[in-house]
């Protein structure tokens, strides 16, 4: 797999393997899927649920690398990781918003600067993004979710022009996981909906990896 990635430089014994995967919020749906799907294909995964790793919380990565191999290297990182409270837009608090912030585009660009530090993500690593149609046609209910994805676009697309990875942003349409559920069905419009497994081949589709 990965044939595609340039190893100029990179260790004989990396170039030849590239088979370390994270993918953030890999515990349920679409990363749970991703994770069983990388899997399959050989990979060594380190899948982190909430309980164990908050990506909007610093301070549970630090607790969280001591549980790592002190020299392990991550060849693929994927996020995730998603929030959505569907509140009407009135009930909405400001912690809240934040919270979607952090969750979809403020703590993946810090992990990643924190990662990059700690040496656990190299340069010739691969990051996905993962955006959903929300960032353009969000409710009023998901109104932190979609501004918070929105978030993530430019994010990513503001590191594929500036960081050393090679960076993949994949919007997906509807999918069927919990946070889809806690919508009223009258928000999807009738909208076809993919399984968690139909997503994971697409975003791995889309990044190369399969």
């Amino acid at each position: 797999m990965l044939t595609e990635v340039d190893v100029t430089g990179v260790p004989n014994y990396v170039a030849d393997v590239l088979k370390h995967a994270l993918v953030v919020g890999g515990t349920r749906g679409i990363g749970k899927a991703l994770v069983e799907r990388l899997i399959g294909m050989g990979w060594n995964v380190e899948a982190t649920g909430r309980q164990q790793f908050d990506i909007s919380k610093p301070s549970s990565w630090e607790t969280w690398r001591l549980t790592l191999p002190a020299d392990l290297k991550f060849d693929l990182v994927i996020f995730s990781a998603g929030e959505l409270t569907p509140y009407p837009w009135r009930d909405k608090l400001l912690s809240d918003m934040l919270h979607s912030y952090a969750v979809h585009a403020a703590g993946p660009v810090c992990f990643l600067s924190w990662g990059e530090r700690q040496g656990i993500i190299p340069w010739w690593a691969r990051v996905v993004f993962i955006s959903t149609v929300g960032a353009i046609n969000t409710g009023a209910c998901d109104l932190g979710y979609g501004a918070a994805k929105a978030a993530l676009e430019k994010t990513a697309k503001a590191l594929k022009e500036n960081a050393p990875w090679e960076i993949t942003l994949i919007r997906l349409d509807l999918v069927n996981t919990r946070m889809l559920r806690q919508l009223p069905s009258e928000t999807l419009h009738g909208r076809p909906v993919l399984e968690p497994e139909e997503a994971a081949e697409l975003i791995l589709s889309e990044a190369g990896i399969v």
